[in-house]
């Protein structure tokens, strides 16, 4: 549990509120695209504070599992961070969602749209881990 009691807290919850925030403007952005490619309407999506709270927390641990990864690779810079977390992004993140859409058969551009906000999004929490030690 050294580990844990290493990693920079604050860097932590920052980066947690940076996946959120790119969430929000990712999916302001790409709303009408992604509804489409989803198959929602605008009746469809869940408006819910319990929603939000359970994105919060999930960001939190996307960003603790992160710190750990770009601590025990002892990347320090936040350029070696934001490489990491688009690395993760894609290679990790958006081919499991390719893997999953290919069996069940989801539209390509839910993945496309959702996978470059993982990219995006886990490049900016590891800019501000890798950058902020």
């Amino acid at each position: 549990m050294d580990i844990l009691a290493n990693l920079n807290w604050l860097a932590v919850l920052a980066a947690a509120i940076a996946g959120f925030a790119t969430g929000a403007v990712w999916y302001g952005v790409f709303a009408k695209p992604w509804m489409a490619a989803a198959g929602l309407t605008d009746d469809d999506i869940t408006q819910e504070a319990s929603t939000y709270i359970l994105a919060g927390v999930l960001q939190i641990v996307m960003a603790i599992t992160l710190a750990i990864v770009i601590a025990q690779t002892g990347i320090a810079s936040w350029l070696g961070g934001a490489i990491l977390g688009f690395v993760v992004g894609i290679g990790l993140v958006t081919a499991n969602k390719a893997l999953n859409a290919a069996f069940q058969g989801t539209s390509r551009n839910l993945v496309i749209i959702d996978g470059l906000h993982a990219a995006v999004a886990f490049a900016f929490m590891g800019a501000i881990l890798g950058g902020w030690q």
